[in-house]
């Protein structure tokens, strides 16, 4: 976390870049491997504000995904539970806040004080082919894809990761082995009972962690962005906590 404190009082623009989810690489002898796969891209948004003599912002820096089994990045982006690193992490948001939460990025009354969001977009991963993850949105994150055994096709149906909206988490791919729903700020981790699925990108809320069934593997889908004022978004009350989200209907 870093802090910036208002030099004079006058407008400011503000921009920012979320983490774009974790490239999948990987060699084999087989020809069909010997490719790469590339994450969900951050998103991108901008707003001016008025800010008054030293008053702070606490600013949080998205980290890319990665192919650390089990650890999500830095500022919402989903784990990966996978046995190979083929796998990848979400990407985390970058934001800006009104209250400070150290380097607990994740303490909700700290996360609910952000004014501006820029998601972060999905993890890829490795199964034969394999697949990118889901972009990261302005009002709606992108959603996950999908890849095939191309030998032995898909044994049981599939449905992938969502992309997050300004009210929800996007919903996490169904299959055998499920992956998590996105929640306010965290990407869904990709299923986490060991096998294939990669996580979904960090935002205002998080994108859907990929999922498994025989033979078919999705990827993470990407995060909503937000900006206060903007029209579209939909600010939480103040009143809320994390058990009890109030959407206010306004931007």
């Amino acid at each position: 976390m870093q802090t910036f404190t208002a030099p004079l009082s006058t407008n400011y623009k503000i921009e920012c870049w979320g983490a774009s989810g974790g490239d999948s690489h990987i060699d084999h002898d087989q020809e069909i491997y010997n490719t790469s796969r590339y994450g969900g891209k951050g998103g991108y948004c901008a707003g001016k504000i008025t800010l008054p003599y030293n008053i702070s912002l606490y600013v949080y820096v998205g980290q890319s995904g990665g192919n650390i089994k089990g650890v999500i990045s830095f500022n919402g982006g989903g784990a990966f539970f996978a046995p190979w690193n083929n796998h990848q992490s979400g990407g985390g948001a970058t934001d800006v806040r009104l209250s400070d939460g150290g380097e607990t990025w994740n303490d909700f009354h700290s996360l609910k004080s952000r004014i501006i969001v820029a998601a972060g977009g999905g993890g890829a991963h490795h199964y034969w082919e394999g697949c990118n993850g889901g972009n990261a949105g302005g009002l709606s994150g992108h959603d996950g894809l999908y890849s095939v055994d191309l030998v032995n096709g898909p044994n049981d149906p599939l449905s992938i990761a969502t992309g997050a909206t300004q009210t929800q988490g996007g919903i996490g791919g169904n299959g055998i082995s499920n992956g998590n729903n996105g929640t306010f700020g965290i990407g869904g981790n990709g299923n986490n009972t060991g096998k294939y699925g990669s996580g979904g990108g960090g935002g205002y809320y998080g994108g859907g962690g990929g999922s498994y069934a025989h033979n078919i593997v999705g990827s993470g889908a990407g995060g909503s962005s937000f900006i206060s004022g903007y029209s579209g978004c939909d600010a939480i009350d103040e009143s809320s906590t994390e058990d009890n989200i109030i959407h206010t209907g306004q931007p």
